[in-house]
């Protein structure tokens, strides 16, 4: 468990971002109110206490992820809690119009339809959001596919963290989180470890994939796509903009997906992974220009 609270990572990320890309700036103020509140909300919850569901290795051993098929309807209150602090903000930077917000409020006011989303964005079902009782005319199926992501991050985030240790013990060799079953966001190499055997330092260099979801962390091998599972080096390529090595691009010439990667060996202290995509932007473009297409699209790194 990180002894930083999240809304201190975020901050500092977000000011990282500005002073070393001024031309970000307004991107950072505008997305990064979103990321402050998610991580304030995941830090009053684990002050608070959030109920975890139990790990079962034998469904973990047959690649379930631990919340497959588990009633959401446990943290229907936190996730309304979640929706009552997120909706307006997300309003704001989604642009939403007065009768969209006021739709939105009275759906996401009922913990079973909330977290009946919840249920169906980890399971994969999709159509429940097109059969939503929100009128398809005020509120696309996307844009409540987004929203109810962003309300469930907190709720998630905090699930992940009060677990700990016993997740990183789990053995999970896929390219979807063993939590919540969703594609990576972004992907790193661990920093630099230090033992208490005389305080000896060990390289580092891992590779984990960070869940767009809910957060967690999880060990994957570093010459494979996790898309598609490709581990041929004549079919997957890593992209530097600017020779900045610490941040790069792994690309699958394979499926023609790309996920972004940062070197936390480079980094101190260590950034949101979250909130530092938003400084990262340059290197969605340079994949673009290649005819790549992200493992996981976002407001921000889906180009037209």
């Amino acid at each position: 468990m990180s002894n930083v609270s999240a809304s201190k990572a975020v901050e500092t990320t977000l000011e990282s971002i500005r002073k070393r890309t001024p031309a970000y700036g307004q991107l950072a103020d505008r997305f990064g109110q979103v990321f402050l509140a998610v991580a304030g909300l995941r830090d009053d919850l684990m002050k608070k206490g959030v109920s975890v569901p139990d790990i079962d290795p034998g469904r973990i051993a047959a690649g379930a992820p631990v919340l497959a098929g588990i009633d959401m309807t446990k943290w229907g209150v936190n996730l309304t809690d979640s929706a009552k602090v997120l909706l307006p903000i997300l309003s704001e930077v989604l642009e939403l119009d007065e009768k969209t917000q006021k739709s939105l409020t009275g759906h996401l006011a009922t913990p079973d339809i909330v977290s009946g989303l919840a249920q169906a964005r980890i399971e994969g079902d999709w159509k429940h959001f097109e059969n939503t009782s929100v009128c398809p005319e005020i509120v696309s199926s996307d844009t409540l596919l987004y929203i109810s992501e962003i309300v469930s991050a907190p709720v998630l985030c905090a699930i992940v963290e009060t677990l700990g240790e016993s997740l990183s013990s789990l053995t999970w060799e896929h390219g979807h989180c063993p939590v919540c079953g969703s594609s990576p966001s972004i992907s790193h190499l661990s920093p630099k470890e230090v033992t208490d055997l005389d305080q000896l330092v060990g390289g580092g260099g891992k590779k984990f994939l960070h869940c767009s979801l809910c957060g967690h962390d999880w060990r994957f091998q570093r010459n494979a796509c996790p898309s598609c599972g490709n581990d041929d080096n004549e079919t997957r390529e890593v992209f530097y903009v600017d020779n900045t090595k610490y941040e790069r691009i792994e690309a699958c010439h394979k499926c023609g997906k790309y996920l972004l990667n940062i070197d936390l060996r480079e980094c101190e202290p260590r950034p949101n992974l979250d909130a530092i995509q938003l400084g990262l932007i340059h290197l969605d473009i340079y994949a673009h220009e290649n005819k790549l297409s992200p493992i996981t699209s976002t407001l921000w790194n889906t180009l037209e």
